[in-house]
C-alpha cells in the first residue's frame, strides 16, 4: 500500500465549543484519517480546556495509524499535553512551547472550592504521567517541570526530550525572542507574533486548505458573555471591556455572597438573643447570667442553647425557696457528684446554674460531657 499522509490544523485557543471544540477537531481528524497511512498535525495553541483537550488526546492515541505533530508557532499549557498523543514530535526551529500545571478556580462554599481543588490535582497527576512516559523523567524531575511558566525553545524541548526532532521553520517572518525576554512572554502575545504569518505562509500553494486558525475569538467572548450573564458588552466589544465586565460581575457576587453571609450571622445572633430573653421572662435565668449563655449559643449554635435551657426550670419564689432549703441541703451530698448534666437539669436546675460561676470547670465537663 502506497504511503499516505493527510494534514490536519489545530491553531487557537482549545474549548467547549467553535472550530477547536473536541467535537470539532475529531471530525476534522477523521476525515483525515479516511484512507490516509499516516496523519500530520499541525499545532499553533496557547492551550485551552483540559477536559476538551483530554478528548482529543485520546482520540489521537487510539486512531490506529502513526500521528506526527508539528508545533509550527506555538504550543502551549493542554496542547504539550494533546501532542503527547502522537507517535513523534516535531518542532520549527522558530517555535516555542510552554509547560505548566494546570489550573482553574471556582466562585461558591469551601465544599466547592475543595472539590475544584481535587479535581485540578488529579488532573495534575495525569499529567506527570503523560510527560514522565515521552520524557522518562522521574517523578520528582516532573513536579519541577510543572512549578510556574516554563518557556523551551525547540533545542531546549530536544533537550529535554518532550519533543523527538527539529524542523525547518514555516512562520519565515517570525521576529526571534531572546532567553530574558521568553521568560516574560504570555501564550496569547507569543501566539499573536506568529499567527499573520501562518495565515499567509501556509495558505499559498495549498489548495482546499481551510486555515483553523482564530484570531481576536469572538466565539471566546460570546461564551464569556452567555456562560456570565455579562450586560453592557457584545461579542464585538472589546477584550478589556469584556474582562471589565467580568471583573465586576465577580465583584457583584462576591459583595452579594459577602451580604448573605452576614444576613445569616445576625439572624443567628437574633434567634439566640431571643431566646435567652425569652429565658430570662421565664425565669429560667437571670439577666446576669445572658452573657453566659449567649457564649454557649455563639460556641456550639442555636440548637445546643436551646437543649441547655430546656431544661431548667423555672426559678422558685423565695418563700418556696425557704421552704425547701432544708430539703435541697439534705441531698446537696456525695449522690451528686456522679450527676450527669440531665439529672441536675431535673432536680437541681438552679445550683447548675450557680455552678457556671462557682466551678466554671465543672460546669464546662458536664456540658461538654452532653453536647460535645
Amino acid at each position: 500500500m502506497a504511503k499516505k499522509i493527510e494534514t490536519v490544523r489545530l491553531y487557537g485557543e482549545i474549548y467547549p465549543y467553535g472550530i477547536n471544540s473536541a467535537n470539532a477537531f475529531i471530525g476534522r481528524f477523521d476525515e483525515a484519517c479516511k484512507g490516509a497511512t499516516e496523519v500530520d498535525v499541525y499545532l499553533h495553541t496557547q492551550g485551552g480546556d483540559v477536559l476538551e483537550g483530554t478528548l482529543i488526546y485520546n482520540h489521537m492515541k487510539s486512531c490506529g495509524i502513526p500521528v506526527n505533530v508539528y508545533i509550527v508557532g506555538v504550543c502551549c499549557s493542554m496542547g504539550t499535553v494533546i501532542m503527547m498523543a502522537a507517535n513523534r514530535v516535531y518542532m520549527c526551529e522558530n517555535s516555542y512551547l510552554m509547560v505548566h500545571a494546570p489550573s482553574g478556580g471556582c466562585f461558591g462554599t469551601a465544599v466547592m472550592m475543595e472539590k475544584a481543588a481535587k479535581g485540578l490535582r488529579g488532573m495534575e497527576k495525569n499529567f506527570k504521567k503523560i510527560y514522565a512516559a515521552k520524557t522518562g523523567k522521574n517523578e520528582k524531575e516532573i513536579e519541577e517541570l510543572l512549578v510556574g511558566d516554563n518557556w523551551f525553545t525547540a533545542q531546549e524541548a530536544a533537550d529535554e526530550k518532550l519533543i523527538d526532532g527539529i524542523v525547518a521553520p514555516i512562520a519565515t517572518g517570525v521576529t526571534q525572542v531572546s532567553a530574558e525576554e521568553l521568560k516574560t512572554q504570555t501564550p496569547t502575545a507569543l501566539y499573536n507574533r506568529f499567527s499573520a504569518c501562518l495565515t499567509k505562509g501556509e495558505t499559498e500553494g495549498k489548495e482546499g486548505y481551510s486555515i483553523n486558525h482564530k484570531t481576536e475569538s469572538e466565539m471566546d467572548k460570546a461564551g464569556l458573555i452567555n456562560e456570565f450573564a455579562l450586560t453592557g458588552v457584545t461579542a464585538q466589544s472589546s477584550d478589556v471591556d469584556v474582562q471589565n465586565a467580568l471583573r465586576a460581575k465577580l465583584d457583584a457576587e462576591t459583595r452579594r455572597a459577602d451580604a448573605a453571609e452576614q444576613a445569616n450571622k445576625d439572624a443567628e445572633k437574633k434567634r439566640i438573643e431571643d431566646t435567652i430573653d425569652a429565658a430570662v421572662h421565664a425565669k429560667k435565668i437571670t439577666a446576669e447570667q445572658k452573657a453566659l449563655y449567649v457564649g454557649i449559643g455563639e460556641k456550639s449554635g442555636l440548637e445546643a442553647l436551646m437543649a441547655v435551657l430546656s431544661g431548667l426550670k423555672p426559678s422558685p419564689s423565695l418563700v418556696a425557696a425557704t421552704r425547701s432549703g432544708n430539703a435541697a441541703s439534705a441531698t446537696a451530698g456525695g449522690v451528686r457528684e456522679g450527676w450527669t448534666w440531665e439529672q441536675w437539669q431535673k432536680e437541681a436546675p438552679r445550683e447548675l446554674e450557680a455552678m457556671a460561676k462557682s466551678d466554671p470547670e465543672k460546669f464546662e465537663a458536664l456540658y461538654n460531657a452532653a453536647f460535645k
